[in-house]
């Protein structure tokens, strides 16, 4: 691949994640780069980027037309594509989710479709603490015996976003509920481009295994988080203002780690991209 005059590429992992330099993502090759790089590596990062909220909405469509947040109290005044993590507080207010994303996860996990592809973009960020830790699922698949993996390759999860809001403490309303009823998802994912097999499991916001009883159903994911999310497996972005960080929802696992919120500040634009139908008519 061919990446435009200037630019710099770094691996943050053996075989996972990019890190870019020297780029500016307004142009339409950079953005042809990004996309085929995300293929290849499940995380790019792209180092020193100076967006406006509707910079980071034209780069989002890109990959395809930004999906709903489904919590509208804090998006971005004017762009409600734009999710706020933040624990800043703005005349007693705040304007942002303080604790998005704590717990190992996939984007949208609870939807029908859920996340082709995340976008964070770092506006201001804490000197310690507040990394994302990312990690690789078709590694971890791939380092299973055949034996393990012929045991885990026909279970089905149950989701649910009512549970996850539940875990969460946070009220739902009746449109919600409405809207986003329990979906189920393979245990194994199949990536809808190249076809690569990951294993993603997800705790938070599941009710269990089909046909597993609880608790053994929601160990059994328990156990499985914890494989996946070994070292060996991860990789930590220690962020820096002006950010832009993309991944891939099909292939990873992500969570963001503490920081002390009372001295510093995390301030963090959000958007994400739904998979298409064709990404699940034949998982």
């Amino acid at each position: 691949m061919q990446m435009p005059t200037g630019a710099q590429t770094r691996p943050l992992k053996d075989g996972f994640g990019i890190e870019v330099t020297g780029v500016d993502i307004a142009s339409p090759d950079v953005m042809a780069s990004v996309a085929e790089l995300l293929g290849q590596h499940g995380v790019v990062v792209l180092r020193d980027q100076k967006l406006t909220p509707q910079d980071q909405v034209k780069f989002t469509n890109y990959f395809g037309p930004p999906a709903d947040n489904p919590r509208k109290e804090y998006t971005f005044p004017g762009q409600p594509d734009i999710f706020v993590i933040s624990n800043k507080v703005v005349d007693g207010k705040r304007i942002g989710d303080p604790d998005a994303g704590t717990g190992w996860h996939f984007d949208m996990c609870y939807d029908q479709r859920p996340g082709f592809c995340t976008i964070l973009y770092a506006l201001e960020v804490p000197p310690e603490g507040s990394n994302t830790l990312f990690a690789d699922l078709c590694t971890a698949w791939n380092e299973l015996d055949v034996e393990r993996q012929n045991k885990l390759k026909d279970i089905v999860v149950h989701y649910s976003f009512v549970a996850l809001q539940e875990m969460k403490g946070n009220r739902l309303t009746e449109e919600q509920r409405q809207t986003l009823p329990d979906v189920f998802h393979p245990l194994i994912r199949r990536h809808p481009i190249d076809r690569r097999l990951a294993l993603r499991p997800c705790f938070g916001g599941t009710r269990g295994v089909v046909g597993m009883d609880n608790p053994e159903g929601q160990e059994l994911l328990k156990e499985l988080v914890a494989y996946v999310t070994q070292d060996k497996f991860v990789y930590s972005h220690k962020w820096q203002q002006g950010d832009l960080v993309v991944w891939d929802n099909n292939c990873t696992l992500h969570r963001g780690t503490p920081f002390d919120k009372e001295k510093h500040i995390r301030h963090i634009h959000r958007t994400w991209v739904q998979s298409p139908p064709s990404h699940y008519a034949a998982a």
